[in-house]
């Protein structure tokens, strides 16, 4: 999902880049456990602190809320980032024969 629909240039760009220095800051990558996603892993655990600290530094940069699904999204974007795999826009191709 795109969060560019809810979020301006300015604070997208802030929540992409404030994950991504979080991220490398506290080593999220190099974290020696599978993805649980059942709350419990201390995966899980980085992942909620920071939604939770970022929906407080968005509100301290910019006096609004914003909708909780950009946390969590641009929380994964930033991984993907740092891992230079960044999902590419496809387009659908028509098939070869139309007949």
């Amino acid at each position: 999902m795109d969060c560019r629909q809810w979020l301006d240039i300015k604070q997208y760009e802030f929540l992409l880049n404030w994950f991504m220095r979080r991220q490398q800051e506290i080593g999220l990558a190099d974290l020696n456990e599978p993805y649980s996603y059942d709350g419990y892993s201390q995966y899980d655990q980085l992942c909620q602190q920071l939604v939770n600290d970022a929906r407080i530094a968005f509100i301290e940069r910019f006096s609004e809320q914003a909708p909780p699904i950009v946390f969590t999204n641009l929380f994964h974007l930033a991984e993907l980032e740092l891992a230079g795999k960044r999902p590419k826009r496809t387009r659908l191709k028509a098939p070869i024969n139309l007949q």
